[in-house]
């Protein structure tokens, strides 16, 4: 069955502003649902990409539907993509990277495996994925999905979600939490030079940050040497 749901609502120019304003594990400090678990890799180190999800659904040997999602996608989208387990076949490679280059992707989170490593890191879309195989998915024509909600390094993705990303991680939020979300972040990134500061100046991490009175406050004793 194949099932093609219409593309969501791109964020807006601010919201991506604000996302690329911020790292990913800024955000981690705030929000601890929706992010992606570790064995999603980055291909490229230093690369922070920010964009709207369109997910894919495309299970098993059958690739069908991925040249489908590459007609659809936008300048500013991020393509999710689902593998419903398989560890065994490549279902992203260099033409498809090529294309999304060319559309100007923001970026591919694959929840499984890739082909042609070299030519990806040379077109250089910032990918994340669980591995590599020499075997590749193949036109069966059996299954797939474009815009239904999808699962991607162990979380729900939903099109149209906010996905931030970089060699850290990938959070994902829904639109509404951003503006919230980069505000914490940005205060808490502000903070930093002034803690180095105070670092630099003989102040220990745990007086900067009240770690012993907060574990009193929670009602436990503690000796200190």
């Amino acid at each position: 069955m194949f099932t093609v749901k219409p593309m969501p609502a791109s964020l807006s120019p601010e919201t991506t502003d604000l996302l690329l304003g911020v790292e990913p594990v800024k955000i981690g400090h705030f929000k601890t649902d929706r992010i992606m678990d570790h064995g999603m890799q980055a291909l490229f180190p230093r690369r922070h990409a920010v964009g709207t999800a369109v997910t894919v659904h495309t299970p098993g040997a059958d690739g069908t539907i991925i040249p489908l999602v590459m007609g659809m996608v936008r300048r500013g989208d991020f393509l999710v993509i689902d593998r419903g387990g398989d560890m065994k076949h490549a279902a992203w490679g260099a033409g498809l990277a090529y294309a999304a280059l060319l559309i100007g992707v923001a970026g591919i989170a694959i929840d499984g495996l890739v082909c042609d490593i070299s030519a990806l890191r040379d077109h250089g879309v910032p990918t994340w994925h669980r591995g590599t195989s020499a075997l590749t998915t193949q036109r069966l024509g059996q299954a797939g999905s474009i815009n239904l909600p999808v699962t991607c390094g162990g979380i729900t993705v939903n099109p149209g979600d906010a996905i931030a990303a970089d060699e850290n991680g990938l959070v994902v939020m829904a639109p509404e939490e951003v503006a919230d979300l980069a505000a914490k972040a940005a205060a808490a990134k502000a903070a930093e030079p002034r803690t180095r500061r105070r670092l630099e100046a003989g102040e220990k991490l745990s007086d900067i940050r009240g770690t012993l009175d907060f574990i009193r406050s929670r009602g436990f004793a503690v000796d200190m040497p």
